[in-house]
């Protein structure tokens, strides 16, 4: 091999709803950079995760899920996978649920076949099968039913196989100058970064107590003397009876949500957090979170 050589391409990965889609990238690049919950929707915009091994830059989308119906078609044209392709996507990676197969994989599978597209399944959650036998008769079907370059078992929450799955992806690699400096990890604003980490906490934690139709806004970041983060933010709520159930008792609720939040955030910045968080009614003009 020659080391002067450099290699770098975009691997998409996409999937259904709830595959584990978000949790495999971050295992993938060893760090978090894409929210997880076991809602649907998590990911709502296509996140960047980042990874420089020597000569080797892997770029990975985590993309928004697809239902479990017919609206595979529906999905490839909502993500723009023409144009993708048209900038030379080589390498897609389908994360499937344990053993679950439906129709509209097949009609996706199927899709990228025509465009001689490198397509790496990821058959996620083994760790939840308990009869492991019946991977090996589920893959032959698999092979049998759809088009692929290899299909591998892995568990992104225990990291089983995925040293497999990154030797698999590396093949497919283009040869290509790097596009990020090396110690890049992802491309989002430190603004981004703060309210996907306010949406990650308020999805795990609130449950079905509250409907995911909120805004939340990061209105001020701001350094001490000592160094420390200081951040001012507002969750906006669409109903006022929704403001006890953020609250909590005697402020119990509000006052776990700032600490899981600040928990993260120190994490990412190395710093002290000082997080002040105000919910505020407002009828119009929310989004889901």
């Amino acid at each position: 091999m020659n080391i002067n050589k450099k290699y770098c391409g975009e691997i998409l990965i996409i999937g259904e709803h709830n595959t584990g889609k978000s949790t495999l990238m971050n295992k993938l690049i060893e760090k978090k950079v894409s929210i997880t919950s076991k809602k649907k929707n998590t990911t709502q915009k296509n996140i960047l995760g980042i990874q420089t091994t020597k000569n080797y830059q892997f770029i990975y989308i985590d993309t928004p899920g697809f239902k479990k119906n017919n609206d595979g078609k529906k999905f490839l044209i909502k993500l723009n996978i023409e144009e993708k392709i048209k900038k030379k996507l080589k390498i897609i990676i389908l994360v499937l649920d344990k053993i679950f197969w439906s129709n509209n994989i097949k009609i996706i599978t199927n899709f990228f076949k025509k465009k001689k597209i490198n397509l790496i399944i990821a058959l996620n959650k083994i760790d939840k099968i308990k009869k492991k036998e019946i991977l090996l008769p589920f893959m032959k079907i698999i092979h049998e039913k759809s088009y692929f370059k290899e299909i591998i078992p892995v568990s992104a929450k225990t990291g089983e196989n995925i040293h497999i799955l990154k030797k698999e992806i590396k093949k497919y690699l283009p040869q290509k100058e790097h596009n990020f400096n090396k110690n890049t990890h992802e491309n989002s604003s430190i603004e981004f970064k703060i309210y996907e980490i306010f949406r990650e906490k308020i999805m795990r934690n609130f449950g079905d107590e509250l409907p995911y139709t909120t805004n939340i806004k990061i209105y001020s970041i701001k350094k001490n003397k000592f160094g420390e983060i200081i951040i001012k933010s507002i969750i906006y709520i669409m109903h006022k009876r929704q403001k006890k159930i953020f609250i909590g008792k005697k402020g119990n609720k509000i006052k776990l949500l700032n600490i899981l939040i600040k928990k993260d955030l120190e994490k990412i910045f190395k710093k002290k957090i000082h997080l002040y968080i105000w919910i505020k009614h407002k009828k119009n003009n929310l989004k889901k979170i």
